[in-house]
């Protein structure tokens, strides 16, 4: 593949770094926050919800608009907006003193995320070659996963300096971010067709039942899973008396990694193996079950720690493929609306995931590893059964048109 196409898939898979970065970057900084302000904890947590509810309601309409425009210009443009946000939030901070324009900037920055999130995966599939995309697609999940990994730590370094200091950050990365794009991707600047043609979303979404059923569902349960473990595995560390918190902070930090190496060697294996997917997403799934189960068993820490990352590495290998299918099966004309359903979906990982562990919590220290092993273990079988129901239509296609050819 040419150099300046490699540059451009790298910018788009800058954008889900750069943007996991911008909000996960504020989890340290909330009890900071909440000291400065002098506001309550449902208050200072609504600096996180709001950003999130934000780009749920708003990522189906930017995947909308991204195909019928320019992908790389509404990327620019969404960026520039949350590196605005950033920057009204951190002037609320750092000299107006006001929770109220820091909840503004955080609204503005999510407006932002929500029209460039997704354009990540499409912009990406639309630069890379037919061969590459699968490639092209685990490349984003590295970046979303690298930001997951590295944004509680570098917010918390900032924050040793000022607890503005994350919203200046968030100027900072979404401008040069938007500045870089300009210059780096050199493909397409628009869609095959001003408009996609009526009734094409109504076929595609026909044509492709199974496969975005699967990819929907797959979305929003790993993410669920994702996040539910993750503040579940949080609770357990915070329960050990006499640890200091980096070191708890450093053991969390350790099925982030393992989700973000799932997502590199799946992405890099699935380069030209699209049909694999109905064996790897299940079986990612899986994995994640039985991890989880594990981890609810599990009586030492270690032991627990443990489960959980090997849990997660079972969701970074299901999600990767999941986004391969994405970038290879779907119509280009309407994958930037498709994809956007899909990131929604995932969003509803981290809003419902963290209150849904501390509610099961409430059953006992194990529930909350086997109610997501219960939901990991239902996701994986539904789609092992709607992508093989995919693929015995595709081959009943495939033995039509022989059939045809054979007659003519």
């Amino acid at each position: 593949m040419r150099r300046p196409l490699w540059m451009g898939i790298f910018a788009a898979c800058l954008i889900p770094f750069v943007l996991t970065l911008g909000n996960s970057m504020m989890v340290p900084v909330i009890p900071v926050m909440q000291s400065a302000f002098g506001i309550s904890p449902t208050q200072a947590s609504l600096l996180i919800t709001a950003y999130s509810v934000i780009a749920v309601v708003l990522m189906p309409v930017a995947g909308f608009i991204s195909d019928r425009a320019s992908r790389k210009h509404i990327a620019m443009a969404a960026l520039g907006v949350a590196a605005i946000g950033g920057c009204v939030a951190a002037i609320g901070a750092a000299i107006a003193h006001s929770y109220s324009w820091v909840l503004v900037g955080r609204i503005v920055q999510g407006v932002g995320a929500a029209f460039a999130m997704p354009l990540a995966l499409p912009l990406a599939g639309d630069l890379a070659a037919e061969g590459d995309r699968g490639r092209a697609a685990g490349l984003t999940e590295v970046g979303n996963t690298v930001g997951k990994l590295v944004s509680p730590m570098l917010g918390a370094l900032l924050a040793t300096w000022a607890f503005f200091a994350p919203f200046w950050a968030v100027f900072a990365l979404c401008g040069a971010l938007s500045i870089a794009i300009a210059w780096m991707v050199r493909g397409p600047l628009r869609p095959v067709a001003r408009a996609p043609k009526k009734g094409l979303w109504r076929s595609a979404f026909r044509q492709h039942a199974a496969l975005l059923t699967a990819t929907y569902v797959s979305g929003a349960a790993g993410m669920l899973c994702l996040f539910g473990g993750l503040v579940s595995l949080s609770e357990s560390l915070a329960d050990r008396a006499h640890v200091p918190e980096w070191q708890n902070g450093l053991l969390l930090s350790v099925p982030q990694a393992m989700l973000c190496a799932a997502s590199l060697v799946t992405g890099l294996w699935l380069a030209r193996t699209r049909a694999r997917s109905r064996v790897i997403i299940p079986l990612g799934f899986a994995i994640t079950a039985l991890a989880f189960g594990a981890a609810g068993l599990a009586r030492g820490m270690g032991w627990q720690v443990a489960a959980t990352s090997v849990g997660t590495y079972g969701i970074g290998t299901a999600i990767t493929a999941v986004d391969a299918n994405l970038a290879t099966a779907v119509p280009r004309e309407v994958r930037g609306s498709l994809s956007s359903l899909y990131t929604s979906a995932r969003f509803l990982g981290p809003t419902f995931g963290p209150p849904l562990a501390s509610w099961l919590l409430g059953f006992g220290a194990s529930a909350p590893s086997f109610v997501l092993a219960a939901i990991a273990l239902a996701a994986g079988i539904l789609c092992a059964a709607l992508l093989h129901r995919r693929s015995a239509q595709e081959g009943d296609t495939t033995a039509k048109a022989g059939r045809e050819a054979v007659q003519t």
